[in-house]
């Protein structure tokens, strides 16, 4: 399991310039990055050319939430600009493609998995076409969409369910324990464990239910809510309500994450100390994996 970063890790705030973030990326150490498909931003098209000049490789392309085709009001635009994200996936050499449904409050199960593999279907044609893995990320409910709590990427046993009667090889699930988080669910051991089958791809913000009392002013903060779950802010992985050690060394074990993607969500001014502290974590914790691993290899041999 390798660790990356993702491109758009300050909440659509980005980064000052792509070279900047090269520079966050060589300093860390981190080789591999998520591009967040804003093809609007300044040196978006040239992203990838000079990010390679601080050995830093393309490895997922995030289509963003704005295509969200469960809910969308132009359904074809939504499927051309994911296809153009999986097409410049392949293009880059990329792995991995992150989409987000959305959530039609109105529709049962059923309905849901039949609408969702009818509208996707181009799309995941494509995806199997080009090699690309296409990911659902798990998610809360950041729009106030989902009043009874249905949404089908929001609890891991429902996710799984949804996958399993999908049944559409070349979808995975990007597992972000943050997002499991912010919706009132325990991310590890339950969340994971229940979903371990399907992830393949992991994001990682570390996240601390907000108070006042705690943190101050909620001004000085990124803050993310979840309707019915309440307010968040973002923190180091391992400061964070999160057991990440024990999820790192547990995904390294199973050995089927391929890259863990820190998505902060911090402002600028918190993000060097919470990357800093977030990969020593990540780092010792993975090692930890690896040597317990060894060591019961060796007790089994």
């Amino acid at each position: 399991m390798e660790l990356a970063i993702n491109a758009d890790s300050s909440w659509n705030r980005w980064h000052s310039s792509y070279e900047a973030l090269g520079e966050r990326c060589r300093g860390l150490g981190v080789g591999a990055l998520e591009l967040v498909y804003y093809p609007d931003n300044a040196g978006f098209a040239t992203a990838p050319e000079v990010l390679a000049d601080y050995g830093v490789r393309i490895i997922c392309v995030n289509s963003t939430a704005k295509w969200r085709v469960m809910i969308t009001n132009d359904l074809a635009e939504a499927q051309d600009q994911i296809m153009t994200v999986i097409n410049l996936a392949a293009n880059l050499g990329a792995e991995f493609v992150i989409t987000y449904p959305g959530h039609n409050s109105d529709w049962d199960f059923e309905k849901t998995v039949d609408e969702y593999r009818t509208r996707m279907e181009p799309c995941h044609d494509l995806a199997a076409e080009k090699g690309i893995t296409m990911l659902l990320e798990n998610h809360f409910d950041l729009r106030n969409e989902d009043p009874e709590q249905r949404d089908v990427v929001r609890r891991p046993e429902l996710t799984a369910r949804f996958l399993d009667a999908l049944d559409v090889p070349c979808v995975k699930v990007n597992f972000d324990a943050g997002n499991v988080y912010a919706a009132g669910i325990e991310p590890w051991p339950y969340g994971y464990r229940v979903l371990r089958d399907y992830v393949v791809y992991a994001h990682l913000k570390g996240m601390a239910r907000y108070s006042e009392d705690l943190y101050g002013s909620s001004d000085d903060f990124e803050s993310l809510s979840d309707a019915h779950a309440g307010v968040f802010v973002p923190v180091a992985v391992g400061d964070c309500g999160i057991n990440y050690w024990g999820l790192l060394k547990e995904m390294t074990q199973d050995g089927n994450v391929k890259f863990a993607t820190f998505e902060d969500h911090a402002r600028a001014e918190h993000a060097d100390t919470i990357y800093e502290r977030g990969i020593a974590l990540a780092r010792a914790a993975i090692e930890a994996g690896r040597v317990d691993s060894s060591r019961s290899f060796l007790v089994e041999a």
